[in-house]
C-alpha cells in the first residue's frame, strides 16, 4: 500500500523554530524512504526561497489552500453554515474530505490556542494515523471546546515529562508522548573542531536566535558584566539573529551602563539553518536564559557542536542535560556561580566537561535516536 505523509504547520513564511522543525522533520522522514511522498501544508503564505538550501533537490511538496476557497461565493457559503452552528469552515472541511484521500499519515505541528488544524482533522478518516507535536512550552488550560480535537490524535508529542504529566492530568489525555526535536545541519555541527581550552585566551559566550524580550538577553549581558568584574578570565558575548530595533537599542544601552559595550557584538544578519556551524565554531559557551521556551533547538545544536552550555531551568533543558554539572540553573545567581565555577576549572578539566556534553548528545540526543522514535510514533507503531 502506498504511504504518503502530510505535515501540517501554522506558518512557513519565516525562519523560526516551528518552521525549521517542520522542514527538518520533513527532510528526515523523506530520507528514511518510508513514505512514497512527503508534503507540507500551511494555511498561510509560503516563502519557499527560505527553505531551498535545506530541502536541496528533495521532492518535498509545499502547498496551501487554493485561491478559490477565498472567493466571495465560498465565503458567503461559509457564513451561511456558520449561522447554522457549523463550528469550522464548511468549505475547508469539504476540501480536506477529498484532499485527505491522498495521504496515509498526518503529522500536525501546533501550539496551544491554534485552531488551523481543526478542519484538517475533520476531513481525515479515523482509520488513518494522525499525530501532533506541540511546538510551544505550555502550562495554560486549553479551551474546553478544543480538547475533543486533541483526543482525535493517535499521539501527541510534547517536550518533556513534566509537560506530559500536565497534559495527562489537566486534559485527561492518554495519548501524550515525550520526544525531542530533530535538528538541521547535524553533520556539519558534529564536524566542528573540539575546543582546546589550553589555546583559549578570551572566553567567547554566544547566543543564536531571535533577539526578543522573551529570550531574556538582558541577563546574558548582566552575566558578562559580572564575570568581567569578578573573575580574571577575559570574556566576550556574541549575539546573532533578527530582532526588534528598539529592543536591540535597549540592550546596547544596558551594555553601556554596565561598561561591557566593547565586549558585546550584536549581529542582526540571519544565518541559514544549514550554516549554523559557522556561528558555533566561533564560541565556547552557549547561553539559554529565556523566560519561556519549548526546546530550544539551538541548545541541541550547541551540544552537537561540542560547546559548553549554561542555561536556566526552562523548556526541555532539564530533561536533556540534568545529568551533567553546571548546565541547569534556577536563578541568575546560580548561573553566575556555575559560570564562575567553570571558568576556575583547570583547562584540561574544562576540556573534559565539554567532551561530556558532546558524548551526551551523540548517545541520547542525536537525530538518529530521535528520528527512529518519531517515525514509530507517526506510523503508530510505538
Amino acid at each position: 500500500m502506498k504511504k504518503s505523509l502530510l505535515i501540517a504547520t501554522p506558518y512557513l513564511n519565516n525562519i523560526g523554530g516551528t518552521e525549521i522543525e517542520t522542514v527538518t522533520t520533513a527532510i528526515y522522514l523523506f530520507d528514511t524512504k518510508q513514505f512514497d511522498t512527503v508534503s507540507i501544508f500551511t494555511p498561510n503564505e509560503i516563502n519557499r526561497d527560505l527553505f531551498k538550501k535545506i530541502i536541496n533537490n528533495r521532492s518535498i511538496h509545499f502547498f496551501n489552500y487554493p485561491k478559490r476557497l477565498s472567493s466571495p461565493f465560498i465565503l458567503l457559503l461559509d457564513r451561511f453554515f456558520y449561522k447554522l452552528k457549523f463550528k469550522n469552515s464548511f468549505s475547508k472541511c469539504i476540501y480536506w474530505k477529498y484532499k485527505s484521500l491522498s495521504f496515509s499519515n498526518l503529522f500536525v505541528l501546533a501550539y496551544p490556542k491554534s485552531v488551523y488544524f481543526f478542519s484538517i482533522l475533520n476531513g481525515f478518516s479515523k482509520r488513518k494515523n494522525i499525530s501532533a507535536k506541540i511546538t510551544l512550552w505550555h502550562y495554560k488550560t486549553l479551551e474546553k471546546e478544543h480538547i475533543p480535537y486533541y483526543q482525535k490524535f493517535n499521539s501527541i508529542i510534547v517536550f518533556n515529562k513534566k509537560q506530559s504529566d500536565f497534559w495527562e492530568k489537566e486534559y485527561k489525555l492518554k495519548n501524550v508522548l515525550v520526544s525531542d526535536i530533530i535538528i538541521p545541519n547535524e553533520d556539519n555541527l558534529l564536524k566542528i573542531k573540539p575546543i582546546n581550552f589550553n589555546e583559549v585566551s578570551v572566553l567567547q559566550f554566544g547566543y543564536l536566535g531571535r533577539i526578543s524580550r522573551e529570550k531574556n538577553i538582558e541577563d546574558m549581558i548582566r552575566l558578562l558584566a559580572y564575570l568581567n568584574k569578578n573573575t580574571s578570565q577575559k570574556t566576550k558575548l556574541m549575539i546573532q539573529g533578527p530582532g526588534d530595533i528598539k529592543y536591540i537599542g535597549s540592550l546596547k544601552i544596558l551594555a553601556k551602563n554596565l561598561d561591557v559595550e566593547n565586549d558585546i557584538s550584536i549581529i542582526t544578519e540571519v544565518i541559514s539553518p544549514v550554516s549554523t556551524h559557522l556561528f558555533y565554531a566561533k564560541i565556547h559557551v552557549f547561553l539559554v536564559m529565556s523566560l519561556h521556551e519549548g526546546g530550544p533547538i539551538t541548545a541541541l545544536e550547541a551540544a552537537a557542536a561540542g560547546r559548553m552550555i549554561l542555561s536556566y531551568h526552562v523548556g526541555a533543558m532539564h530533561d536533556r542535560f540534568n545529568t551533567l554539572p553546571l548546565i541547569i540553573n534556577n536563578t541568575f545567581e546560580d548561573l553566575c556561580q556555575s559560570a564562575n565555577t567553570f571558568i576556575k576549572l583547570k583547562n584540561d578539566k574544562k576540556n573534559s566537561v565539554v567532551l561530556e556534553v558532546s558524548k551526551l548528545y551523540k548517545s541520547n540526543l542525536s537525530n538518529k535516536s530521535k528520528g527512529i522514535k518519531l517515525l514509530k510514533i507517526i506510523k503508530n507503531e510505538s
